[in-house]
């Protein structure tokens, strides 16, 4: 019991990190793996993410880990659909948080890529150029913010459609789409 004491105790410096370490003198992973998105480079998005999430495993930082590529695919989907000026981030998070929805619900695949992959679901996904797409700033930190754990919709709503499905949580208006709804499923005894 007490090697094993020590060796807890010994895990930080092991590591390269002093028991006085502080998240000040962490870089700002957040800021790395936005710069990442918003550039295309996996390369440093992965490494980012592990260092941070290596932080996280070891109680360094309280944050939720995040997995870059589906960082990358949710600031792309989020671009790809509400990308324009025109919508509002709260619009925004809406469209990213009905993807991840998706994902926690027993109605759909278990994977971000297997959601947008889904026949009918995503068409823009499916666009040649999504793959090479380069996330905004704005589209990239609200991805990062919902994979972090921050949500404004109930875990029920999992439809956005130029027509209401079931009930409406939410509706935006645009000139050029008219109402885009944000719908419950029509099984909501599954999410509470």
């Amino acid at each position: 019991m007490k090697k094993l004491w020590i060796t807890l105790l010994m895990l930080p410096i092991l590591l390269g990190l002093s028991t006085c370490t502080t998240v000040k003198n962490q870089p700002d992973y957040d800021a790395l793996l936005l710069e990442a998105v918003t550039a295309g480079d996996t390369e440093q998005g992965r490494a980012a993410a592990t260092e941070r999430n290596a932080l996280i495993r070891i109680g360094a930082l309280e944050e939720r880990q995040v997995d870059f590529d589906e960082l990358l695919l949710l600031a792309r989907l989020i671009d790809a659909e509400a990308g324009d000026r025109r919508y509002s981030d709260e619009y925004r998070f809406c469209v990213g948080e009905v993807a991840l929805n998706r994902v926690a619900s027993p109605e759909f695949p278990d994977t971000l890529r297997e959601v947008l992959e889904q026949y009918g679901q995503y068409p823009c996904t499916l666009e040649p150029e999504f793959v090479d797409l380069r996330p905004g700033q704005g589209c990239a930190a609200i991805a990062l913010r919902l994979l972090k754990g921050e949500r404004r919709l109930s875990p029920a709503v999992l439809y956005q459609s130029s027509r209401q499905i079931g009930n409406a949580f939410v509706r935006f208006y645009d000139r050029r789409d008219g109402y885009i709804y944000f719908c419950e499923s029509v099984y909501t005894d599954l999410y509470k």
